[in-house]
């Protein structure tokens, strides 16, 4: 018996010092969930006033791990799975009847890489434009985001978007090089498939990173009937300086569509922010460029054009209070007069704890005669009917998000 125990410690001790030389893994999360009262206006149709509870930041869970290598490089994975927690579960990845923008396993950012002194590197499914400007507008004064619905925020209602609608020529289907939710056309929405990105270390707050795809709207495209893998790609660049109040980036995207039919797009994005005596003052400003391609030629016409969007945040931060507000505007499409939109944003959050926040919060995007710029993720089960040209959407809201 004695032996038999102490085989068993043995084994417990060689099973212990195993599992302490693997991968380190951790769980996290955040669940967040809003109760809206979302109102179409200034439209012919007969207005629509919905009472909604919605998850429109799609709440998430993620397993992560490093592994250290020796000699200062270490692997590192990040796998994050998306769910909703107000209506069941998706069936696949993509926007679905369920109104997910991936919900599933691994259908948010995920990836695998190296890291060391040289910075990191990953390969898989990562998040680039579309998310610069969120800490500019949504960041609280406790440095965690806001329990504020995402469709109020201007990075994805505004920045993300054409307001190229129904109306605007946009073709049935999924373009390349940009999506369409809902039947409306938007520049980018979500992470890039098929992608690596490398992130330059932190050097006296500088930062860099570095992105490719050689297929990020997806399969591959065809030219005449014969499959091309080397046509169609996206590139990305961004800068960085973070080091006490201030707060710069300047990020570059550039599409070439898949099969060189679709949409080529182009944009840069400047954000930066300033704090002081609890005050932060941002500026973000987009200028993007759209092409429709057809067998590899530009066409003229109304889905060719340039744009250019700005938006000012401001919050005051006091105890575990943040007062949160924005102005955003976007200009006309070039070519098309009265094509813009401007959105209004304010809102109230507190922190009941480093990990739980509640919020109240309004916004109202209203469309010049010829915009269609939608609340994020409007038309689809998350936000809301979609709207047509020269609509207005106004928000109410109650959030709740935790963390963990």
């Amino acid at each position: 018996m004695k032996k038999s125990l102490l085989a068993l410690a043995v084994l417990g001790a060689f099973a212990a010092g195993t599992a302490q030389a693997q991968t380190n893994v951790s769980i996290g999360g955040i669940l967040q969930a809003n109760v809206k009262n979302y109102k179409v206006s200034s439209t012919t149709r007969v207005a629509n006033n919905e009472l909604r509870v919605d998850d429109d930041y799609n709440s998430r869970f993620w397993l992560t791990g490093t592994e250290d290598l020796g000699g200062g490089l270490s692997a590192l994975f990040y796998v994050e799975n998306r769910f909703n927690t107000d209506q069941r579960q998706s069936t696949g990845s993509g926007l679905s009847t369920n109104g997910a923008t991936g919900a599933g396993l691994a259908d948010g950012d995920t990836f695998v890489g190296l890291k060391g002194g040289f910075g990191q590197v990953t390969f898989g499914k990562h998040s680039w434009m579309s998310v610069q400007g969120l800490t500019t507008e949504f960041m609280t004064g406790t440095n965690g985001f806001s329990a504020m619905p995402t469709s109020m925020t201007a990075t994805y209602s505004i920045m993300n978007q054409t307001g190229l609608g129904n109306g605007g020529g946009v073709t049935a289907g999924q373009p390349q090089g940009g999506t369409l939710v809902g039947g409306f056309s938007y520049l980018d929405t979500t992470r890039r498939i098929n992608s690596i990105t490398y992130r330059s270390p932190v050097i006296a707050g500088f930062s860099g990173v570095v992105g490719f795809s050689p297929n990020s709207a997806g399969p591959e495209g065809t030219i005449n009937g014969t499959t091309n893998y080397d046509d169609g790609q996206e590139y990305y660049l961004q800068a960085g300086y973070n080091n006490g109040p201030l707060a710069l980036g300047l990020a570059y995207r550039n599409v070439e569509a898949e099969g060189r039919s679709g949409f080529d797009d182009q944009q840069l994005r400047f954000t930066g922010s300033y704090k002081f005596a609890g005050v932060k003052v941002g500026l973000i400003v987009d200028r993007a460029k759209r092409e429709l391609v057809a067998n590899g030629a530009v066409q003229a016409g109304a889905n060719t054009f340039h744009r250019t969007a700005w938006s000012i945040p401001v919050s005051y931060a006091f105890g575990n209070s943040t007062i949160l507000a924005n102005f955003t505007k976007a200009g006309d499409r070039s070519g098309v007069a009265d094509s813009g939109a401007k959105m209004y944003t304010i809102g109230y959050d507190y922190a009941l704890s480093k990990r739980t926040n509640v919020g109240v919060f309004y916004s109202r995007l209203d469309n010049d005669t010829n915009g269609a710029y939608q609340p994020f993720l409007a038309n689809t089960s998350f936000t809301g009917s979609g709207l047509q040209n020269g609509e207005t959407a106004s928000t109410f809201a109650l959030g709740v998000k935790h963390t963990f």
